[in-house]
């Protein structure tokens, strides 16, 4: 009797812990996630980079309206890549996951150098959080991202793209 019990207690924790990934599985797959939209974003990779946001996420940039929708996301991150001279580097600093392991954030710091309004180059230092939700095929997405400067932001040379 006693052996049943652990045995149906020994199928329960399998089964428990089987289909679900650990905390840390989670965790190292969401900085993989933050890694490779940091990537994305220094390539100046508009279409992969909207593909990290949830059709109706948030994205709050420093110093204008908060812009919703993964259409309108990817419209100012092409005004963003439209800048002249737009080179942007960044430091993940920390990456948490819920319990549950369905939500998450990732949050860090960035250094973006661009050709400034007189023509010569300026840099903005600055930091940024994500908040990430993994989504029905598993992937992580982000929901809300915002990102500000540590400096009044810098005088650059207009967006050359279409559409902001």
């Amino acid at each position: 009797m006693v052996r049943s019990i652990w045995i149906v207690v020994a199928v329960l924790a399998t089964a428990a812990c089987g289909g679900s990934q650990t905390s840390s599985d989670n965790s190292n797959a969401l900085r993989a996630a933050d890694a490779a939209l940091q990537e994305a974003i220094a390539n100046r990779d508009l279409e992969r980079v909207a593909s990290f946001y949830s059709d109706d996420a948030v994205l709050m940039p420093t110093a204008e309206p908060i812009v919703t929708g993964k259409d309108a996301i990817r419209a100012e991150w092409r005004h963003v890549f439209g800048i002249p001279g737009m080179q942007n580097k960044s430091a993940l600093k920390q990456v948490d996951v819920s319990q549950s392991g369905d939500m998450g954030y990732s949050r860090g710091t960035y250094t973006s150098r661009m050709v400034g309004a007189d023509g010569t180059p300026v840099t903005e230092p600055g930091k940024w959080v994500s908040i990430w939700r993994k989504q029905s095929d598993g992937k992580w997405r982000i929901v809300v991202d915002t990102f500000n400067t540590d400096i009044m932001p810098p005088l650059h040379k207009p967006s050359t793209a279409d559409a902001h």
